[in-house]
């Protein structure tokens, strides 16, 4: 199956509800709003909006194959998380009379319209229903997803980064402190978070491999100096189910000092962004990481700095700033460009309801399909529109996919956006730019 997180799932297996104050709300013709739903944001009282419907997950989140992975979802609508993550069983889960009677709050009354659809999606059904298939013709092989191949590869991948992340974390805190190791550390910190924390963090690890290994994959964040279930709350939900909208935190980032739609508001420095934006991008994992988590972020810089008092009798302030440009420019020059640019769609607020999968093709962009060793290395972030379609499968399986997802694009004629090269993205990223920086 193309997404299976909860495919697994017993529904008589599930305790029934035992907040007897709410088995009155549990109705389809109830009406909550997004607000009631938001103040119901925690572990211990977890609502969750999928497809338009309120859902009171909270006793089920120790039954969910993903545990404590269902809460970045808590008083949020996952609607396209669900949709990318499950499969047919696990929506069949949510559609079952045993799963309703037991979870259903009610329909949600929204101030605004919904995005997109899910329901009319033919694009994504289609999508959906080819993947599935090629992974039961693959299934019990190599190549099945958990497979030899795919366990290969995250297992190597996950001894051999973390060797090189620890490492260079430890010249770089009790060690040399060299100008070439703090570049090494902000190389190995690119190397955790696309080959790593993000796939953990997107549920890749959960029904296939060990409980402790996806959680350690996923607390491998720890080396960007932030939590991974911050990380979860905002690229997940916000810029995996928003994609180039209004509505992504990651698209909106950089205001005022970028221009990359035409609904950003435009000021006369904008015009030179083409020249300045490569100096601004090196500060992306101060602002992108580190502002969200100040906390946690200044608990890891004075930690570091204490550890390297103490043992080396030195504090590691600029080791830590170096690194930390170092990784905050590679992260925007190889992520950045796969949505912002001249070809991917942007819609600040859809004004007429496209379907979810279909918004997804049209504002992703790949780049390096052909070069195995850039999938490798990046973990598949150069195959970024079926990263966003599928993001729970793992990236060794995205070639097959991609061959599925240019077939049935050119069949409902959504445009396939490829880059030959990474060059030829960067142009068209830089393009972008110097149109966006055109004088209104």
């Amino acid at each position: 199956m193309a997404c299976d997180l909860a495919d697994e799932i017993v529904l008589g297996g599930l305790p029934a509800v035992a907040v007897a104050a709410n088995e009155a709300l549990r109705s389809a013709s109830t009406k909550v709003s997004m607000d009631d739903v938001a103040s119901h944001s925690s572990r211990q009282d977890c609502w969750v909006v999928l497809y338009g419907e309120a859902f009171d997950v909270t006793e089920y989140v120790q039954h969910h194959p993903g545990k404590d992975f269902l809460l970045q979802a808590a008083g949020k609508d996952a609607s396209g998380l669900f949709e990318s993550i499950h499969g047919r069983k696990g929506k069949a889960v949510l559609k079952s009379e045993g799963f309703r009677s037991r979870y259903l709050v009610g329909k949600v009354e929204r101030d605004e319209p919904e995005e997109f659809t899910f329901v009319n999606d033919v694009v994504y059904q289609e999508l959906s229903s080819e993947v599935e298939a090629y992974f039961r013709s693959v299934a019990g092989t190599k190549w099945a997803k958990g497979g030899f191949c795919e366990q290969v590869v995250v297992y190597i991948k996950f001894a051999l980064i973390m060797v090189l992340a620890l490492f260079t974390k430890y010249q770089s805190v009790i060690g040399s402190g060299s100008l070439v190791n703090s570049i090494m550390l902000g190389v190995a910190m690119l190397l955790v978070i696309f080959n790593i924390s993000h796939g953990a963090c997107h549920g890749e690890l959960i029904m296939r491999y060990p409980t402790w290994f996806s959680k350690a994959s996923q607390w491998a964040h720890v080396f960007l100096g932030s939590r991974h279930a911050d990380w979860m709350a905002w690229h997940n939900m916000s810029h995996h189910q928003h994609t180039n909208t209004h509505s992504d935190l990651d698209t909106n980032r950089g205001m005022p000092f970028f221009r990359m739609h035409d609904e950003d508001r435009y000021s006369w420095y904008i015009r030179y962004q083409h020249f300045y934006v490569w100096f601004i991008y090196p500060l992306t994992h101060i602002v992108t990481f580190i502002q969200r988590e100040r906390g946690f972020a200044a608990l890891h810089i004075l930690t570091c700095n204490l550890l390297s008092f103490t043992l080396a009798g030195r504090f590691c302030m600029w080791q830590l700033l170096i690194e930390s440009l170092v990784f905050g420019f590679g992260f925007v020059m190889i992520n950045h460009i796969t949505h912002a640019n001249d070809e991917a769609e942007y819609v600040h607020r859809p004004t007429t309801k496209v379907g979810w999968g279909e918004h997804q093709l049209r504002s992703s962009s790949n780049w390096c399909m052909d070069s195995r060793v850039v999938t490798m290395l990046l973990g598949g972030i150069n195959y970024q529109i079926e990263h966003h379609l599928f993001q729970s499968i793992h990236h060794i399986h995205y070639p097959e996919m991609s061959k599925i997802v240019r077939r049935v694009s050119k069949k409902q004629n959504v445009p396939y956006v490829s880059f030959p090269t990474y060059f030829a993205a960067l142009c068209s990223h830089t393009k972008l730019l110097v149109r966006m920086g055109t004088p209104l």
